[in-house]
């Protein structure tokens, strides 16, 4: 019990180091500019990342601290797992799971980046931890803790929509319907709409258009592409790591862990299967590892799969952080130089305003890193939280744009008569452009 706490506190130190250190990824300032601009919900996400990044706004003098909540947050989904696996595997087996989850690529080194993510796995392992208080102790309170957790992890991330039918399947198929406190079920529906309301609330006035976008995104797609499904499977085995998936396949959970696998399995299996629809991105199922994590305990070799586990994925950590520490290297890896990149080109708003980005990762990016505000050109990229705000269209003149060359611009550009000119050659294909009235 000892040296579980001592690995708990040692690695959340660590991350809060790294965290502060590390620059915020481009996604992650749009989401920190949301922070600015509160609203009910977004249209691109429920609203919790923007209000985690909110409660960290008073460390914002401190590096990178400002992710600090979220970083401590997702720390504490290890703490909820402590006590979901308590009843079922000694202390031994216990280290071994918090040492899979440390260093799981999405769950270890993914909480320390701020995204939805991080919120809606703590309240997916919070909603399993009181389903299965509800179960064991049958009280109204841990009915209403339930639908709290549901409520809130919607306010996070629309994947926790997942856990009720999960939920149905493993007590129909398991046979332990006759275990739920049917009279406390409206408790759990009630709680949980009070506290998912302002996702409801916010897309019942804007027309659904998140729940929409969402379902677009993850389910349509004209064309069927087999790398897909292949792609996804592939990627799944890699992130678990080979050993740890093979031990959770043949795992043979007794009648009390078999929860996990069936909150484990289940969000792969449904990912699985809208592989056949669309593109699947990495993350979306990751709400299993931890389940699977669990799984994997009852294999006999767990102790020498978790060792290789730690071995690979600390080496790929050392890795990265040479890359991240090597400017000539870096900058050749888009997603891992873009950071330094807009960082570098946010200097631009002390001598261009106003300044406008071509996408919304790059003039959240020069916000954050200038504090100074910065809006993404209207219409430019894919819709966005920047077109429903008025600042993103310029009224005066002139106004300058950093984008890529040979992007191109909206149509109200030149139906407005607004006339063009490089000012400046930026970092790569990056340029600087102003625009005045003709």
């Amino acid at each position: 019990m000892k040296s579980l706490k001592q690995i708990w506190i040692i690695s959340l130190i660590v991350k809060l180091i790294v965290a502060l250190i590390m620059p915020l990824s481009a996604d992650e300032t749009y989401y920190w500019m949301w922070s600015h601009n509160l609203r009910l919900s977004y249209f691109d996400h429920p609203p919790m990342v923007a209000w985690l990044l909110y409660l960290g706004h008073f460390l914002e003098p401190f590096m990178h601290a400002v992710r600090w909540p979220t970083v401590i947050l997702g720390h504490c989904t290890l703490l909820v797992w402590f006590q979901i696996l308590k009843p079922h595997f000694d202390y031994e087996k216990i280290k071994y799971w918090l040492w899979l989850a440390l260093f799981s690529p999405l769950i270890g080194f993914g909480s320390l980046i701020t995204t939805p993510d991080v919120a809606v796995l703590f309240f997916w392992s919070l909603s399993i931890y009181f389903f299965q208080e509800a179960l064991a102790h049958k009280k109204a309170s841990q009915y209403a803790l339930l639908g709290m957790a549901l409520g809130l992890g919607f306010c996070a991330k629309y994947h926790i929509v997942l856990f009720v039918p999960f939920a149905i399947a493993y007590l129909i198929f398991e046979k332990r319907l006759k275990e739920v406190q049917w009279k406390y079920l409206p408790l759990t529906i009630l709680i949980g709409l009070i506290f998912c309301s302002p996702v409801v609330i916010w897309n019942f006035q804007n027309e659904f258009a998140s729940f929409t976008f969402q379902m677009k995104h993850g389910l349509e797609r004209p064309n069927y592409k087999f790398e897909w499904t292949w792609g996804y499977v592939l990627g799944q085995i890699l992130a678990v790591f080979p050993l740890i998936f093979w031990a959770a396949i043949t795992a043979k959970p007794n009648k009390h862990t078999r929860l996990f696998w069936y909150f484990g399995w289940g969000p792969l299996i449904f990912f699985l299967l809208t592989s056949f629809k669309a593109l699947v991105e990495a993350n979306w199922p990751f709400v299993g590892y931890t389940a699977l994590f669990a799984l994997a305990l009852s294999h006999p070799k767990i102790r020498l799969f978790t060792r290789f586990n730690t071995a690979f994925w600390g080496l790929i950590y050392v890795v990265l952080a040479v890359i991240l520490c090597t400017p000539s290297i870096r900058e050749k890896i888009d997603k891992v130089g873009e950071p330094f990149i807009f960082q570098d080109m946010s200097q631009l708003t002390k001598e261009f305003q106003p300044l406008y980005g071509s996408t919304y990762q790059m003039a959240s990016s020069f916000w954050y890193f200038s504090k100074t505000p910065t809006y993404k050109l209207a219409s430019m990229g894919r819709y966005d939280f920047y077109d429903t705000l008025s600042e993103s269209k310029p009224t005066q003149s002139p106004f300058y744009l950093v984008t890529k060359v040979g992007n191109g611009l909206p149509d109200w550009v030149s139906e407005e008569r607004w006339s063009h000119k490089q000012v400046r050659q930026l970092h790569g294909d990056f340029v600087l452009l102003e625009f005045t009235k003709e």
